[in-house]
Parts: structure tokens; sequence; C-alpha cells
């Protein structure tokens, strides 16, 4: 399965942003000379990928894998998987590993199975365990490391303001690893679904302080100096998978966006609301474009196709390095497992 220039490895790959970017992959000259790994939860439930995949040109060389991004055990099996597989030769090194599935729980609050929230064990802590773990079979050149974020960590955004109960929330969303990891509010309302929407607008916050931290660390690693992490927001995407625990009033807005997300290029360029198609094409530039962004794009969010900023809450380099610290622990990382000099 070797490819001359290098692989992809994409989470969440048969949910609406995943599959929207396996549609314009598979439509440029990537498919070609990357081959892919497609992480999903069940390979013989992936059907929307493979309908996908029926068009790939017959050149493309993919694998599906899966992985359960709640459970470390199913986490650390795949990427042992991954890792055997790109040492042996059969798959080149990744050039873009897409960190790109997620939940977003507005119903009815989750835990695992070792008693983490799941909303952060999912969108956070899987994250960040995973691309540990695989470091190893990155690009050391030119490889990126992409999450999605969302317009969702601006917390003082109007918008996003009806998922607060009072302004305290707003001020203490960001607490202790700890409180965060297991859900805890410092200021709790009751509302299952506003609680939800904010969990997920935590756990992107805490996305964007883990990109300035890998980043710092990986810089400071000579072999692995040359691989660039970027968060990539796809705005406003209706019709995805993200929705499918929450409650129906926002599962039905967001099928009202899929019908507006069709009219919204004749307004803008770069509109917040998006099908997954252009997002995908968006997303592509992120893993692959060196002109647009760099050769080295380093520690860069970018929504859909311009550059942008992160929120003030992630910014905090104190919180960065707590974070990172106390997620060893959670994730219970221990000596040998990543290549990532000063892991600790």
């Amino acid at each position: 399965m070797a490819s001359p220039k290098g692989s992809i490895l994409l989470t969440g790959s048969n949910g609406g942003i995943g599959i929207g970017f396996v549609i314009k992959f598979l439509q440029s000259p990537y498919a070609v000379t990357h081959s892919a790994i497609y992480a999903v939860r069940d390979p013989a439930k992936a059907t929307d990928l493979k309908t996908a995949l029926e068009k790939a040109p017959k050149a493309h060389k993919y694998v599906l894998l899966p992985v359960d991004l709640t459970s470390q055990e199913s986490i650390r099996s795949f990427a042992a998987e991954v890792n055997s597989r790109i040492a042996s030769g059969a798959i080149s090194p990744i050039s873009a590993l897409i960190l790109n599935a997620g939940v977003q729980d507005t119903a009815k609050e989750y835990f695992t199975n070792d008693g983490f929230e799941r909303t952060f064990f999912v969108n956070y802590l899987a994250n960040f365990l995973l691309t540990i773990l695989i470091l190893q079979s990155m690009d050391k050149e030119h490889g990126r490391i992409i999450y999605t974020g969302s317009t969702g960590t601006d917390i003082w955004w109007s918008i996003n303001g009806a998922n607060f109960s009072n302004e305290e929330q707003k001020k203490n969303i960001v607490t202790s690893p700890e409180k965060m990891a297991k859900g805890i509010e410092e200021f709790p309302d009751g509302n299952v679904g506003k609680t939800g929407h904010r969990r997920y607008a935590l756990s992107k916050i805490l996305m964007e302080a883990w990109m300035y931290e890998l980043q710092r660390r990986l810089n400071a690693d000579p072999t692995l100096s040359n691989i660039s992490v970027l968060g990539h927001d796809p705005g406003w995407i209706g019709g995805t998978s993200l929705v499918r625990n929450s409650e129906t009033p926002v599962k039905i807005a967001f099928s009202v966006l899929k019908v507006l997300a069709l009219f919204t290029w004749m307004f803008s360029p770069n509109p917040m609301i998006r099908t997954p198609g252009k997002n995908g094409k968006f997303l592509l530039a992120v893993c692959f474009d060196r002109e647009k962004f760099g050769e080295y794009p380093k520690a860069l969010y970018v929504d859909g196709g311009v550059l942008y900023k992160t929120v003030p809450e992630a910014n905090d380099e104190k919180l960065q390095k707590e974070l990172w610290e106390k997620s060893l622990v959670f994730a219970r990382v221990k000596e040998g497992e990543t290549v990532l000099k000063g892991w600790k």
C-alpha cells in the first residue's frame, strides 16, 4: 500500500465534515500521490464513507481501521496498528493527521468507562493521546496535524451567549483540568442542553490551548521541529452527525443550515454557513497548501479559508502547560509511548 509522497489519517471519516473532505480529497491529485487511513468507529457501518470511496481513483490506496475514541485501550491499539503499518513501509509517513471526530451531547450527558465526561474525552483527550502516540509515524519534514475547531469557542459572541445562564459561567468556563475532565462547572444551572453546548465550547477551547503547547514542544525537538499544528474552523455546517445526540430543536436548526449553505456562497467567498463539500475544499488546502499558509504553518488557526485568531481563554500559557501535564496523567502516558523529546 506504499505511496510515493505520503499519507493522510482522518478521524470522523464517516461524518458530514469527514465525508465532505474525503470527496474533495478523492477529486484532487493527492488521492493518487497519498494513501489514506480512514478511522471509523465500525467499518461495517461506515456506509457513507464507502459510498464516497466508490468514486475514488483506481490508483487510490486506502484502509479503513476501527477505533473507539471513548476508549484509551482502543486508541492505543489503533495507534499501534498505524505505527506498525508505517514502520513496515506498507503505508508512507503521515503528511496530514486530521483530528476531525467529535461529539456534542446536549440531550443527555455521557461519561466514559473510566469516568471522564464524554465531550472532554472525545473532543480533547482522545486527540491528545492519539497524536503523541503516532508522532513517530508523521512526515518529519512537512507533516501537519490539523484539528477541527469551532465558532463555539467565542463565548463572548452574542449568538453563543444563549448557551450561558449568567456572566459568571463565561468568566469561569475554564477551571481546573480535573474539574473539566469530569464535566464539573463552577456555576452549574441544571440545564442539560445549555450544559452540553458549554462543554462542547470548552473542549474546543482546550484544543486551541493544546495546539500552542504541542507546537512549542515539537519546536524544541530537533527531529520533530518541522511538524506544524493547526486548527481549522469549519463554520456552521448543517446535516452533519455532530448533532446526533442533540435535542430536537438543534437538529431542526442544523437541517435549516444545510439548505442555507447552498446559497451563502453568493454573498461571500468565505461564509460562516458552509456545505461539507465547500469546507472540504478549505480543509484540503490546510492539509497541503504550502503557498497560502507557508511551508511550515505553525500554530495557526484557520477559519474556512482565511487566517483567524484563537480565543483569549486558550492563549494562557499557564493553562497550556498545566493542561498538558494533567493530560499525561489522565491518559496514563508512560515512558516509551511517544518519540517526543521533553514530553513530560
